[in-house]
């Protein structure tokens, strides 16, 4: 019987478990369960997030393939990623060699969903606003600095400081093979957090060249969608309806904001002076055995042998079919999809359709649409590969999660039992978008 592959990949410092709660969730709400298959690779976990995308790209698209190896012949005929976090641009690799160096296994797959939360498709950039203070100016540069030596190869490669512009891997991913994979899927969708997610900024997991919230440092006023398509969910998950934002309309800071901004910097304190020096220790461990276990294998891809070497490793060996670049075409997605959520209703309005929700949240949103919000200063390779991905169809979902951290709660990262009605409900409702999606 034919199935539907879900490959499901975790983001820096994580492992395999943090995609359990995605894939309980799909499990519960997509409606052809029998033919899904679900998998999490589990080979580059904790330390191993350290050896930059390539390298992991490689190690997970091997284990892809050898999952795939152990079901009968032609049974998987399509496939779906969901990434979180890095996990997204380690999917965004994988694509771009799975149609070219692994085309044996692949040629009858059919691509189907690409699915992100919380991805920083443009990289790491801690932007601030003109006025911000000396002190805030120097914490980004110090930030900024440990990100790109602490946390190895791929801290460099997130932040785009790796070797020259026209080699970092994040410009390299939003063009050639890997734009014209990420073309064949019939959908991308990106969720990005608009609050709370100070590992992940809102634009760049939500593609865009303005950041609504950051401007207005999340003092702006938010519009929840009031109905969304979905049923029988938690709870209304809080969309944000993006043509609703007014850079003029603020919200009132609630009673005791003051209280609670005070014991949010002192927990900060007690974090920076105890628990930082043990992370800051961790991860220079790890990132002087990421490059130690590492360097041969980058020597490896430096020559241009990472595709030879996974061949190998498949037994497929060094030829590839030249005539498979001439087939793998750019195809933008014109199917849409609409989203809604109601701040307040434990029950979901049907009076909207999800063709309505996904035509509203497939159009661009940027600067040039968006006049009354400011570009922010991208750098020539940001806006590169801004451009390059605008070139394919995107639904772009911005969800606000109630937690302290949002990049864990996008994706219940401690598990459904464990997450707030939050959390859950935003995967029920991404979860009964993707059933849509595949039965349309």
């Amino acid at each position: 019987m034919a199935k539907h592959l879900f490959v499901l990949v975790h983001g820096l410092w994580g492992n395999y478990k943090h995609m359990n709660a995605i894939r309980d969730v799909f499990r519960q709400e997509l409606h052809d369960q029998e033919n899904m298959v679900f998998f999490s690779p589990r080979q580059s976990g904790y330390f191993k997030t350290f050896d930059g995308i390539e390298i992991m790209g490689y190690r997970t698209l091997l284990e892809i393939c050898q999952f795939i190896d152990t079901f009968p012949k032609n049974e998987i005929t399509k496939i779906s990623f969901v990434g979180y976090s890095m996990g997204g641009l380690i999917a965004r690799f994988i694509i771009g060699k799975m149609f070219t160096e692994c085309h044996e296994l692949f040629q009858n797959i059919e691509p189907q969903l690409f699915v992100t939360f919380a991805t920083p498709h443009l990289g790491v950039h801690f932007f601030l606003r003109q006025h911000r203070s000396g002190h805030h100016r120097a914490i980004s540069r110090l930030l900024s600095t440990l990100g790109t030596t602490v946390l190895g190869r791929t801290g460099r490669q997130l932040f785009i400081q790796d070797n020259l512009p026209e080699q970092s891997i994040l410009v390299k991913l939003s063009k050639g093979e890997y734009l014209e994979g990420l073309g064949r899927f019939k959908h991308r969708i990106c969720i990005a957090n608009v609050k709370n997610d100070r590992t992940v900024a809102f634009y760049t997991s939500f593609i865009t060249d303005c950041d609504p919230f950051l401007e207005t440092e999340n003092q702006i006023n938010y519009h929840f969608e009031r109905n969304l398509p979905g049923e029988k969910l938690c709870m209304v998950p809080r969309v944000i309806d993006m043509n609703k934002l007014d850079p003029t309309s603020m919200r009132q800071p609630p009673e005791g904001q003051q209280f609670a901004r005070w014991a949010f910097i002192f927990v900060i304190c007690c974090i920076l002076t105890f628990v930082l020096p043990l992370i800051f220790v961790a991860n220079v461990l790890g990132t002087c055995y990421s490059y130690l276990a590492t360097v041969h294998y980058q020597n490896l891809l430096h020559q241009g042998e990472g595709r030879s070497l996974l061949r190998r490793k498949l037994g497929l060996g060094d030829k590839i079919a030249d005539t498979l670049r001439d087939t793998v075409g750019v195809i933008a997605s014109e199917h849409e999809d609409n989203f809604g959520a109601d701040n307040g209703q434990t029950i979901v309005k049907a009076n909207i359709t999800w063709e309505d929700f996904i035509t509203k949240y497939t159009n661009k949103w940027n600067s040039e649409t968006k006049p009354k919000f400011s570009a922010l200063n991208f750098d020539d390779q940001r806006r590169g590969i801004l451009s390059n991905l605008n070139n394919l169809t995107w639904i772009r979902i911005p969800l606000y999660i109630k937690s302290l951290n949002a990049h864990d709660g996008i994706v219940a990262r401690k598990g459904v039992k464990g997450a707030s009605p939050y959390s859950v409900s935003g995967l029920q409702f991404i979860a009964q978008l993707v059933d849509f999606l595949i039965s349309h």
